[in-house]
């Protein structure tokens, strides 16, 4: 298990933040003047900590979270987490078979557009808004702004949160969805930690010093897009 992912299962606390960077400036008599600077539109994710965990249990995890320094990323995912897979769990109506067959028609800008579309009543629901689409083996997961109906068409499109930041063709590809998605990311802030005398335990009988780790700030995640 990778060190992001293990801080991801340990935390107590989750702030997710996707917007745009966007300026406001006013003039003089306060009318405002808004500027969006183009964007990757990257998620962010903050991860408080509890000082609950214990030296001996995490020695591994601090050696890889020192490696892994401020720069290197990582692939998590809230798959097979019961306390935070709900977060983006799938909320249309297609059965596991009929997602999995789905592929890639074209992805122009924020409009994506699905065939292999399954045989189901025209008013079925695909998409709800802010499920989570993966291409391929892509790293980037796109949300569905609107509600997405099944339709009379051989086709649907789907507008996504963000355009298309992937530089290879897409066209064929399959999809993931909801839950079952990843996150590639690295933590530039990668908190230092502290540790105190406490939470000792006993092994074969005798007690044996222990402490727990404090950590300097909350884990600020930010998703790769370097490579996009």
């Amino acid at each position: 298990m990778s060190g992001l992912q293990s801080i991801l299962n340990y935390c107590n606390g989750l702030q997710i933040d996707r917007r745009k960077v966007v300026g406001i400036q006013y003039t003089r008599n306060e009318i405002p003047r808004v500027s969006q600077t183009p964007t990757r539109n990257p998620w962010k994710f903050t991860l408080d900590m509890p000082n609950r965990y214990r030296y001996n249990e995490a020695r591994s995890l601090m050696e890889q979270l020192d490696n892994l320094d401020r720069i290197t990323p990582q692939v998590i995912t809230f798959s097979n987490l019961p306390q935070l897979s709900w977060i983006f769990r799938y909320q249309g109506a297609m059965t596991v078979t009929q997602r999995n067959a789905i592929t890639v028609t074209s992805f122009v800008g924020n409009q994506l557009v699905l065939g292999n579309l399954p045989v189901v009543p025209n008013t079925r629901v695909l998409f709800e808004p802010n499920d989570l689409i993966q291409i391929g083996n892509n790293y980037y997961p796109f949300t569905s702004t609107t509600q997405i109906l099944r339709g009379t068409s051989g086709t649907v499109t789907v507008t996504t949160n963000r355009p298309n930041i992937i530089t290879a063709s897409v066209v064929g590809n399959g999809i993931t969805v909801g839950n079952s998605c990843s996150f590639t990311m690295f933590c530039p802030n990668m908190p230092t930690y502290k540790l105190i005398p406490g939470g000792y335990q006993k092994t074969n009988g005798v007690l044996v010093g222990n402490a727990l780790i404090e950590f300097s700030d909350a884990f600020e995640l930010y998703e790769f897009v370097g490579t996009a």
